[in-house]
């Protein structure tokens, strides 16, 4: 099926704002969920008109989203399949049976629901940044997918405005499959000579393991260290294996929670990329991407080498996510809230991004200020937690709008003012008049994995469970709460729930665990509040709030916050203690389970550097001690 079709606009649909721009966006409407669903096996393709490439774009989005199909049996989500949206770029050639031979360009790469019967609503949207590819994306373009499990529709949004840096060429490196044991012969040392307005380069590598059962479960569940060589040094390593049981899309069947190699049930898979300017050499580069060897299983790897300009700006700072408050179903996990906003930024000048200005708050409501510092060099990003604003202005307006806008960059005027602000739309909590509740935790067969707390509004504990739990045991906690704010949050270690069919005991020795929180309906009689959802995978959260969201006072005002970076973090994490004072200080680091992980003596008054490389992926809670009190604290995550 062809379609010609071009809609301008200020900004798409509900699960992102678009920043207003020099000029207007332009959306590409490519398949649709009226195209229906492939016979299995079978892809899609069409050609497409796109903008003719007269005008510069600020960035390009890809809008992935899929949706059940209710005449199909199950609906949805069947098997976890891989499947690309390709570019196919015409050769003029053709091969012996006359056929035309095209050249593929991997978009994006996405992995289907474990699902049996998941059901995605209205439908879920991923968003990939096709940008490298915007020389491509122009005039007539033939697009294949895969996907033929559920209903797909893809837009294309172009962003007019300045880019980060102009694309000159994508070069195809590695694209192909290829078995452990024999990788390192196919994927070899490469040398690539640029032109001379090739000044900054970039690799971009999207790597998959699959198929396992033998040896150490290769490639799929097996831990790999992968490595990247420039110039015959080795730049990074690190472990392909990644988290997935934090997946947004939850409940899922199959082994959704499942850690993998690259990539997670009903999510995109990983895109690295790697910046490589400061080794170009002589106008050339040279660079090698190596895996441990094993017998079984192999990587799907696609592999590009961008070139570009110079960079276009020197001091400018970037709006790149709300994570909460947002009714985004990708932040499922953070909300609702009547917490802290959580957003993050990006720096896109050629200079490291030490200061900006953050303003924020609800839309016609209190303007708050947040003066960031920190050191992110260029295309880092951090994610910030700001002070709490005011969730009961809120809660009387009719329009749920939360925004923030990024002000005077290193303490400059910001040249692409367009891209410095963001809009997200969400849902609030619910309030209750009732302050009396019990709270109804019963374990699995596996009691030491699951634990809960319940926090008020500024991170305080207030009850949490016992630390010795038996087995298949149901305990009840009473609970008195003042008006305010609070959340209830589920950790498990073994990263299963208290409800996953591939874990649960032999009949007769016990059942899937319990979470409920009730309210006070009698003097002697509660009812049902909330039932958390038991297939879980990692953590989940449930905020609430008694009477009013703002508690009158804070317990714990004196508590001042510490700034953290970069945020997220893979190594190494700094603290910038310049307003912190006191004598014999610790920094301390909790995981989300209160459990402390490293304790370290900081001297007052100065940029701390910590050393975070052994921690796993997470999110780690760190403070600032002085006489076994907490003086200072932030949040941060590492990301690996």
């Amino acid at each position: 099926m062809k379609r010609n079709i071009f809609i301008l606009l200020a900004s798409i649909c509900s699960i992102i704002s678009i920043h207003g721009a020099p000029g207007d966006t332009t959306i590409v409407q490519t398949f649709s969920f009226e195209d229906g669903i492939q016979t299995a096996w079978t892809s899609k393709t069409g050609k497409f008109e796109f903008p003719d490439g007269n005008l510069q774009y600020e960035k390009v989005l890809m809008y992935y989203s899929l949706k059940c199909d209710p005449t199909k049996n199950p609906a949805c989500g069947e098997w976890d399949y891989i499947f690309n949206t390709e570019i196919l770029e015409p050769t003029g050639n053709v091969d012996s049976a006359g056929t035309e031979i095209y050249k593929s360009w991997k978009l994006g790469t996405y992995i289907t629901p474990y699902g049996f019967g998941i059901d995605l609503g209205n439908s879920w949207t991923w968003i990939y940044d096709v940008s490298d590819f915007v020389h491509l994306l122009k005039d007539s373009v033939i697009l294949r997918d895969g996907n033929f499990q559920e209903m797909l529709d893809i837009k294309f949004a172009f962003i007019e405005g300045t880019p980060t840096r102009n694309v000159i060429e994508i070069k195809k490196i590695w694209d192909d499959s290829y078995n452990l044991n024999t990788f390192d012969n196919m994927v070899k040392d490469t040398t690539i000579t640029l032109s001379s307005n090739e000044k900054q380069v970039k690799l971009r590598t999207t790597v998959t393991g699959h198929d396992f059962g033998q040896g150490n479960n290769c490639a799929e569940f097996c831990n790999n260290i992968h490595s990247l060589k420039v110039n015959g040094t080795a730049i990074r390593s690190w472990n392909i294996i990644q988290p997935c049981a934090t997946n947004p899309l939850y409940p899922q069947g199959g082994t959704w929670p499942y850690d993998r190699a690259g990539w997670c049930p009903g999510m995109p898979a990983t895109v690295n990329e790697f910046e490589l300017s400061e080794y170009i050499s002589n106008s050339s580069i040279n660079f090698d991407y190596d895996v441990e060897s094993d017998p079984y299983g192999f990587y799907r790897t696609y592999i590009y080498l961008v070139s570009y300009g110079e960079i276009n700006q020197t001091d400018d700072a970037a709006a790149e996510a709300i994570l909460a408050p947002s009714d985004n179903p990708l932040q499922l996990r953070y909300n609702p809230t009547c917490g802290n906003a959580i957003i993050v930024i990006k720096n896109i000048g050629s200079k490291p991004l030490s200061s900006v200005e953050i303003k924020y708050g609800f839309k016609n409501g209190t303007v708050y200020s947040h003066s960031w510092q920190g050191n992110l060099s260029f295309l880092e990003k951090d994610t910030i937690t700001l002070s709490l604003p005011d969730w009961d202005e809120i809660s009387s307006m009719n329009e749920k709008v939360f925004q923030f806008e990024l002000v005077n960059p290193n303490g400059k005027t910001d040249p692409t003012p367009y891209n410095n602000k963001m809009t997200s739309s969400f849902e609030i909590p619910e309030i209750t008049t009732i302050n009396s509740f019990e709270f109804i935790f019963k374990t699995n067969h596996a009691p030491n994995e699951t634990s809960w707390r319940l926090y008020d509004i500024y991170g305080n504990i207030l009850y949490q469970n016992n630390t010795n739990m038996s087995a298949n045991t149901e305990y009840k906690t009473s609970m008195e709460l003042d008006n305010g704010c609070y959340r209830l949050y589920l950790y498990d270690s073994g990263h299963n729930g208290l409800k996953f069919w591939a874990n649960m005991p032999p009949s007769g020795s016990g059942t899937s665990g319990n979470a409920v929180l009730k309210r006070r309906i009698t003097s002697s009689i509660y009812g049902v509040f909330h039932q958390f959802e038991l297939d879980f995978g990692q953590e989940i959260q449930f905020y609430f709030a008694v009477n009013q969201y703002n508690k009158i006072e804070e317990t714990s005002s004196d508590i001042k916050k510490i700034s953290v970076y970069p945020n997220p973090a893979q190594s190494i994490i700094y603290m910038n203690m310049s307003n912190i004072q006191g004598s014999d200080l610790n920094a301390e680091i909790y995981d989300m389970f209160g459990k402390k992980i490293l304790s370290k003596n900081v001297p007052e008054l100065q940029l701390n550097e910590i050393d975070i490389s052994h921690l796993p992926s997470g999110v780690y809670i760190i403070t600032v001690q002085e006489s076994n009190k907490s003086i200072s604290r932030n949040k941060f995550i590492i990301s690996k």
